[in-house]
């Protein structure tokens, strides 16, 4: 139906080459990649934004650490609850579809933030932070398959891990674009703010609200024209099994399956909760270790750069010279030693050990997609069950707030050791057992 509208509207404007290209896309696999690539680098830079939004609202809001992180918490909590629904969604409307609703509900949380912007509410913050999660969580669910599904299932893992470059990418350059804006001469204006009073504190602090305007406009309509794009020139059809239909052999048997997608589950809830605590906390960490914010603001970036690293070290090590199941021991490990270093490392160093946990945490969703999801075979459904992971990047950043109120920013780090451990211990007890299903080549 929307192509038929477009050529309509375009038939006596000789858009017949138009048309050519919009038929052929639909069974391109380049094109086909090159727009899960943009979804990917949309949900990454959704994603990310948060890394700004935290200590952007703790001072435009007057929050305290634990109040700020109910950023993390609206959108992850938004993000986890989506999953299986979404698996309702896309099997009756189709993953296009899926798609499209989800870039529109996206769209709609970037809008809600201009009047809660206006007003300097923070409770409409979170109902954006709460519609865009969910509009990502949709479109994660629609989009994941693909990266398997699309091509052969021996390069399924590199095609993942292309993907998660995307969206890093999307963080290493909106973060610093979107920093830019809101905390352009923010430590002066934070100084004017305390030294103000009554309706001239107000004022100041609305000022810096209204930062936020611009660039959610600047938002909305880029996922706006995103709907577009996945509307009228669709994907090639591939073939996604969204039911809970299909053989256990491959995965040594229903009930080892389940346990192996359980425990892939459990990783990523610590995997994400870890990835966010770092990247969410680490401008206000460096705030707390005598830089100014306007600096500090680059932090997350740096963090997301080593995550980026960590992804193409990946690439180029597994498993030519490591297994994955090894490989995943590693990053946990890593998480481990740069989790304590954080904590004990003195001055500023210890900032340089939070960002390095960016290249522990990069590559291990793509691990755990690998050793637990059959493509083929209930790859929507295992997809959605560990997408219900997210459900750490809601809980793991509040119970850092609290702790960095109560102890301070510094030793509130010790939260991530204990959570990388049982990642490792996960890795070299259980994943050994599981056959790489996505086997590499």
């Amino acid at each position: 139906m929307w192509r038929s509208i477009l050529f309509c509207l375009f038939e006596n404007l000789e858009f017949a080459k138009f048309q050519q290209f919009v038929m052929k896309r639909e069974n391109s696999y380049t094109s086909g990649i090159f727009t899960l690539g943009m979804l990917f680098f949309i949900c990454g830079f959704t994603t990310w934004l948060n890394a700004a939004l935290t200590p952007y609202l703790k001072v435009a809001c007057e929050l305290s650490n634990f109040q700020a992180y109910f950023v993390t918490l609206a959108f992850y909590l938004a993000c986890a609850a989506a999953v299986f629904p979404s698996l309702r969604l896309l099997g009756s409307a189709g993953h296009t579809t899926g798609m499209a609703i989800g870039l529109m509900s996206m769209s709609a949380g970037a809008l809600i933030f201009i009047p809660a912007a206006l007003l300097r509410t923070y409770s409409l913050f979170l109902l954006g932070l709460l519609v865009a999660g969910g509009g990502l969580g949709l479109l994660q669910v629609a989009v994941g398959p693909y990266a398997a599904a699309l091509g052969a299932a021996g390069r399924a893992l590199r095609r993942r891990n292309a993907m998660d470059i995307c969206g890093k990418a999307a963080g290493v350059v909106g973060l610093p674009a979107l920093g830019s804006v809101l905390f352009y001469k923010i430590d002066s204006l934070e100084a004017s703010i305390q030294m103000a009073e009554g309706a001239s504190r107000a004022a100041e602090l609305d000022t810096l609200a209204h930062k936020i305007v611009v660039p959610c406009l600047l938002i909305m309509l880029a996922l706006l024209a995103m709907v577009f794009w996945v509307k009228f020139l669709p994907f090639p059809k591939v073939a996604v099994d969204n039911s809970g239909e299909g053989k256990e052999k491959a995965q040594g048997g229903g009930i080892a399956r389940l346990l192996r997608l359980c425990l892939g589950t459990l990783t990523l809830f610590l995997y994400v909760g870890a990835e966010v605590v770092a990247i969410a906390s680490i401008a206000l960490y460096g705030k707390s270790m005598g830089m100014s914010l306007e600096a500090a603001q680059a932090l997350p970036a740096c963090a997301l750069l080593a995550a980026i690293l960590g992804c193409l070290l990946d690439v180029a090590l597994v498993p030519k010279f490591v297994g994955r199941e090894r490989a995943l021991a590693v990053y946990a490990a890593l998480g481990v030693i740069f989790s304590v270093a954080a904590v004990s490392v003195p001055g500023k160093l210890s900032v340089a050990f939070v960002a390095l946990l960016g290249l522990s945490a990069s590559p291990v969703w793509s691990s755990v997609f690998s050793l637990t999801v059959n493509a083929g075979k209930r790859i929507g459904a295992s997809s959605a069950m560990l997408a219900a992971g997210m459900l750490g990047g809601a809980l793991l950043p509040l119970a850092y707030g609290y702790l960095a109120d109560t102890v301070g920013n510094r030793h509130a780090y010790w939260l991530l050791a204990p959570c990388y451990a049982v990642i490792l211990l996960c890795a070299v007890a259980n994943f050994p057992a599981a056959k790489n299903i996505h086997s590499e080549k």
